[in-house]
């Protein structure tokens, strides 16, 4: 048999054995995410040739067979990140303030090289945006890594899209209904340009919470990936809609004093 019909594995030589071995490259191979290798299921990499990695960057899309929790290292710094602004929040103090501007400045850096786009910017939607807004969207980001659970608005549970972006809102105070098209439709409907960080994206059967910049977006992808930062794909969406679930944005400006 010549190398052409081998498929290498870490070493292995997968011999060419018809539809079966075929599909099981094509399984792995769509797991591949800006590298030469991934992580299926079982934890085991997988090499593939060069020509069909992807040559721009995906968020990783680890498959599991439950909802239980993934760790996520910008869901602790996320977490830090809501504590300093509830804080802020009960007791607006310059000092206090200031550690949330600290907090969430580590968190954007990370978010940003997340989805590749650039710091400075992704920082300065963030900061233009009311606390609720921002609050509401940090809240959504300690949930990364929690699985889909279709129908719940629970972390404790999984999240699954509209449960995702309800949860986040609740935590100041909005309540949004468990449907993604009737979050959307509660939301005061804006252009891209308009948006903020942390209103609804919605498009027919999903809903999301946008990151302030570019397509990046914070999701309950789909049963067995869950919560997570991806992008809009935009060859896909025909009818995306965005959406700002806060009455007023001036008013919470004007009481904090600070924006």
């Amino acid at each position: 048999m010549s190398p052409s019909r081998r498929i290498h594995l870490r070493g292995i030589s997968l011999a060419r054995a018809g539809k079966r071995a075929m599909a099981f490259v094509a399984i792995s191979c769509g797991l591949v995410v800006g590298s030469n290798s991934a992580t299926h299921a079982a934890g085991t990499a997988v090499v593939v040739p060069p020509a069909v990695v992807q040559t721009t960057w995906r968020e990783p899309q680890l498959l599991t067979k439950d909802a239980r929790p993934r760790f996520d290292a910008v869901k602790t710094i996320a977490v830090e990140a809501l504590e300093s602004i509830a804080t802020f929040i009960d007791v607006p103090t310059a000092e206090n303030f200031a550690q949330f501007q600290i907090s969430r400045a580590a968190l954007v850096t990370r978010v940003a090289a997340r989805v590749d786009e650039p710091r400075a910017a992704m920082l300065e939607a963030w900061s233009q945006a009311s606390l609720k807004h921002q609050m509401a969207l940090i809240a959504g980001l300690t949930t990364l890594g929690v699985g889909y659970e279709y129908g719940s608005d629970n972390p404790k549970k999984g999240l699954d899209c509209s449960g995702l972006v309800a949860y986040a809102w609740q935590k100041v105070g909005i309540a949004l209904p468990l449907q993604s098209k009737r979050q959307w439709e509660s939301a005061r409907d804006v252009e891209q340009k308009d948006a903020l960080p942390g209103d609804v994206v919605w498009y027919p059967g999903h809903t999301m919470m946008y990151l302030g910049v570019g397509d990046a977006v914070l999701h309950s992808a789909r049963p067995g990936l869950g919560v997570r930062i991806g992008r809009i794909n935009w060859k896909e969406i025909s009818h995306l809609k965005f959406g700002n679930p806060e009455a007023s944005l001036s008013s919470v400006n004007r009481a904090a004093g600070v924006f």
